[in-house]
């Protein structure tokens, strides 16, 4: 098997050199260079990626703590990711974490003992957490779709509150004024796309009853559950924001089991626009974030952070600009990236 030392007597070239070429360490000639490809391309050498690792602190290697890997939101937000860093010559560790605070800690450290470049978190944690999270290392943090405020960890999604304010503005738009809301759990879900539901119903002028609020994990079968809630209470909205598409389905099922028409008894307004909202009957008004887009800018955005770390002058061999929505504001530390609303038949 070919070494180095074999390549640089191959090149007529000294072993520095090669390593110079290789690791892109320091300017060597373009005819030095020449030499060194050539050597290499003739006698198949392949360099062992764990010595160079240790020789540049660097694997090329990115952590994404994921909370359900089957969930689709969470699928797309991966495909875009994995999309930006095989372009960029980076492997991912995905660390499904099933939604659970003990099993991140796990995988955060186990991601940690394999030296990974950086790591980007899917996961909803709080600031607490996230601020132990630094404490135990120096290695770059990125949020995707995960809106904390967190001195030193970016984030890149959407206006979740904006979002959230547009969906129930469109409700009350086509008449709307008995509103409910199914919410989940956590800070997206929950406490932000919550107060988008208050301000947009404040604003209008329209009262809000706390019987048409239901809480409950993303999912069809919660969602289902939580629209059985609302009903039971004895009075009925005339339309339903659920802050996912997984909840609206499960939502609408539940009103179709109850003897409901949709849209004509009862509306629905979904969030995320994932595949479900088209393929379901009555096709999901909802709002659309651009998924894979986020995953997509979160990477480029860690690569530029791993880079600018290791103070390589090697570039990452993407465009930053290509195939990204425009961002409707973009700062340092926040990367906010354009929602709509797509109608379709349930309102």
């Amino acid at each position: 098997m070919p070494n180095i030392k074999m390549i640089a007597r191959k090149a007529g070239v000294s072993i520095s050199t090669v390593s110079r070429v290789m690791n892109g360490s320091k300017p060597v000639s373009p005819e030095l260079q020449k030499r060194v490809y050539d050597a290499v391309q003739q006698m198949n050498y392949k360099p062992n990626s764990i010595a160079r690792s240790l020789i540049l602190k660097k694997t090329n290697l990115i952590g994404v703590v994921v909370p359900d890997v089957s969930n689709s939101f969470h699928a797309q937000l991966l495909s875009g990711i994995e999309e930006i860093t095989a372009q960029a010559d980076y492997g991912v560790m995905i660390c499904n974490v099933y939604r659970n605070m003990k099993q991140q800690q796990k995988y955060f450290n186990l991601m940690l003992e394999r030296h990974v470049d950086g790591i980007i978190l899917l996961h909803e944690n709080t600031i607490e957490e996230l601020k132990e999270f630094q404490k135990m290392t120096t290695t770059p943090l990125v949020l995707a779709s995960v809106p904390l405020e967190v001195s030193g960890i970016p984030f890149v999604g959407i206006d979740e509150i904006g979002a959230a304010y547009d969906a129930v503005s469109h409700l009350i738009e086509k008449g709307h004024k008995e509103i409910g809301l199914i919410y989940g759990d956590c800070t997206a879900l929950g406490i932000l796309r919550k107060e988008g539901y208050e301000r947009a119903m404040s604003d209008h002028g329209l009262s809000i009853k706390k019987e048409y609020l239901t809480q409950c994990p993303c999912s069809v079968a919660y969602g289902y559950q939580a629209m059985e809630q609302l009903l039971s209470s004895g009075s009925q909205p005339t339309a339903v924001f659920c802050v996912s598409d997984e909840m609206a389905v499960g939502a609408m099922d539940c009103a179709y089991d109850k003897g409901l028409r949709v849209p004509e008894d009862i509306s629905f307004i979904g969030f995320d626009d994932i595949e479900i909202s088209q393929v379901v009957r009555p096709r999901l008004t909802t709002i659309h974030q651009p998924i894979k887009e986020i995953g997509k800018e979160a990477a480029r955005l860690l690569i530029e952070m791993i880079e600018k770390k290791s103070r390589s002058v090697k570039t990452t061999g993407f465009d930053r600009s290509s195939g990204c929505e425009q961002a409707s504001s973009k700062e340092e530390s926040r990367i906010i990236l354009k929602h709509s609303l797509v109608e379709r038949e349930t309102v």
